[in-house]
Parts: structure tokens; sequence; C-alpha cells
């Protein structure tokens, strides 16, 4: 399997950056039909691309970039749990993070939402009692600093 930025698309996308890079964006702003095509909207969020170095073009670009690279399959399996974490070969959990408590998302036939906010539960206990000075150092006294040490992405909570 060769690697993306080997792939045909990849180059496509570095001679069109080099190009884009010598536009300036007052230049570019004042193109109202760009202005207009490059901006979305969902659920109430508003994303206005216009104010960024880029045109159609590069937004072509970068849709055909992730077509190339299988983009669909790998989301769906990044969001399905999958093993895709191949260093450690284990699915990566963010999405798990973020769900609600009932939502289902299964890892090796086994639903890990209730663990993630059995995780994260602790972590807010936790929280609230340092904010609420309940949880004091060996001096004592409240805690006024944390110093949080992170250990990586793709896995959550102490062993």
């Amino acid at each position: 399997m060769s690697l993306i930025n080997e792939s045909v698309s990849w180059k496509s996308l570095e001679v069109h950056s080099k190009s884009i890079k010598q536009q300036h964006l007052r230049d570019l702003l004042s193109d109202q039909k760009r202005n207009d095509t490059l901006n979305a909207s969902h659920s109430g969020i508003y994303l206005d691309f216009s104010r960024e170095n880029v045109t159609t073009e590069t937004i072509d670009l970068l849709l055909k970039l992730a077509e190339d690279s299988d983009f669909d399959r790998k989301r769906a399996a990044f969001i399905g749990g999958q093993h895709i974490n191949s260093t450690e070969n284990r699915a990566v959990l963010h999405v798990a993070l973020r769900a609600p408590r009932d939502k289902v998302l299964l890892v090796d036939g086994v639903n890990v939402i209730p663990a993630v906010h059995e995780v994260l539960d602790k972590i807010e206990n936790f929280a609230s009692r340092v904010r609420d000075g309940v949880w004091r150092g060996s001096t004592g006294k409240p805690i006024d600093t944390i110093v949080s040490v992170g250990i990586g992405g793709s896995f959550l909570g102490p062993e």
C-alpha cells in the first residue's frame, strides 16, 4: 500500500497549494461568487471558508484526496469502534468520550459507553471536589494549581 502523500491527488493538491499561496486573501475576497460558494451551514452552525486562502478548486482537490484515501470507509471504522489504532491493535474511543449515556458503541461486542461514563463521572466528581475545596493537598490547604500530564489519545482512565 502506498502512502497518501505519494498519490496523484496529494501531488495535485501540493501544486495547487503553491499557486494559492501566491494569492492575497484581499484579492480572493473581492470575488463575490467565490465568497457565496465557500460557506455552509448545518444544525445552526455556519462555516465561512471564504476567509481562508482557498478556492472552489481547493475544496474539489481536498474532496478528491478524501475519496482517494478511502476516507468514508475509514471514518465509518473510526466511528464504529473498529481496531484502527494499528500500533496498539485497539479501537480509538474519541467518539465514545462525547457520546450520550444512552448511546451504544460496540467494541469487540461490548458496549463501551457505560464504562466511559463511569470514568467521566469520576473525573467530574474529582473536579467538583477540587473546585469546592473539599479535596485538599498534603498540607491540608485547598488545591489551587493543577498540573495535568497527558498519556495519549487512545487510552481512557488509569490502570
